[in-house]
């Protein structure tokens, strides 16, 4: 775990979430502001470093444990934990019966749901990652595209989706179906990251170690590096390769059909002397500094009345 991680785990525990989220991005910002100056000043010809680069610095950037664990105490701690914080953003928790995860992997949160009495859905592209304990719970699940949704308009008082918007390969689709099968005044709620050239953007967690690869390496290099090395790479259209700048854009466009409760953008300025010492590559990438350093968002929306 990193210096960094340790002390973000620390903060949540002492500081409300706003006061929190806002100080660390100052503080990401301040931390970025040279290689910010650096990348504003670069050239946007198509750049990428070369397989004995990425060999150097394979080796230079060690496997990190994983963020949260998969033992069955740690599945079930995280599905009640996402289920409070989603409650917590929003008010009058009591009034939300009818909750849609969009999804939903192992059907955890679903299960910590029923433990609350509500009445859950889940629903995911494949089933096969099911708790058995999810399954038990009472909730319904059912494999089914988030992108066309198998339910009748305002079917739902809450939506939710964890760890998913990253990898919907149109989230625009998702969240117009999203806001279909939600009645007016309910509430969606997401949480999903890291998002596309940030730092873990790839998400090649246990494989490609180091940060920033999409951005500081052709799809070829990867490809040819893999081989070489018997590395088995999660494919990249398991990423949708949104960042955060067309996200942004995305809540703009949908401004009129839902309102704003709570917005959080986690920022991440763990690796930004890559960006100072690679400018170019990052620049071919993106005109948009905050796409290589916000690497989560956190958003609670209302469904606004017709």
């Amino acid at each position: 775990m990193t210096h960094q991680r340790q002390v973000r785990q620390l903060a949540k525990r002492i500081i409300p979430k706003s006061p929190l989220v806002n100080t660390w991005a100052a503080w990401c910002r301040l931390k970025a502001q040279s290689a910010r100056h650096i990348f504003e000043a670069a050239g946007d010809s198509p750049a990428s470093l070369g397989i004995d680069e990425l060999d150097m610095m394979q080796r230079a950037y060690p496997l990190e444990p994983l963020y949260y664990g998969y033992d069955p105490d740690s599945i079930v701690a995280r599905g009640r934990a996402r289920a409070s914080a989603m409650l917590d953003l929003t008010r009058h928790s009591d009034q939300f019966h009818r909750f849609l995860d969009l999804g939903m992997w192992d059907g955890m949160t679903c299960f910590a749901l029923q433990e609350l009495g509500k009445s859950t859905t889940g629903i995911d592209i494949r089933v096969e990652g099911l708790d058995r304990r999810a399954i038990d719970s009472g909730a319904d699940f059912a494999a089914m595209d988030a992108e066309h949704l198998g339910f009748a308009d305002e079917s739902f008082d809450f939506v939710f989706s964890f760890n998913s918007f990253e990898h919907f390969p149109d989230p625009e689709l998702v969240l117009r179906e999203a806001l279909r099968v939600l009645r007016p005044g309910g509430y969606l709620y997401l949480d999903f990251g890291p998002l596309w050239l940030t730092p873990k953007g790839a998400h090649q967690f246990e494989t490609i170690t180091v940060p920033y690869v999409e951005c500081l390496f052709a799809k070829e290099t990867l490809t040819e590096y893999a081989a070489a090395n018997n590395i088995q790479l999660k494919e990249y259209t398991w990423m949708n390769e949104w960042p955060l700048s067309r996200y942004r854009s995305l809540w703009q466009r949908y401004e009129s059909q839902m309102e704003r409760v709570a917005y959080y953008e986690i920022y991440n300025a763990d690796h930004v002397d890559l960006i100072a010492r690679y400018p170019t590559c990052f620049k071919s990438r993106t005109q948009t500094f905050d796409d290589l350093i916000v690497s989560n968002i956190e958003a609670v929306f209302r469904k606004r009345s017709a």
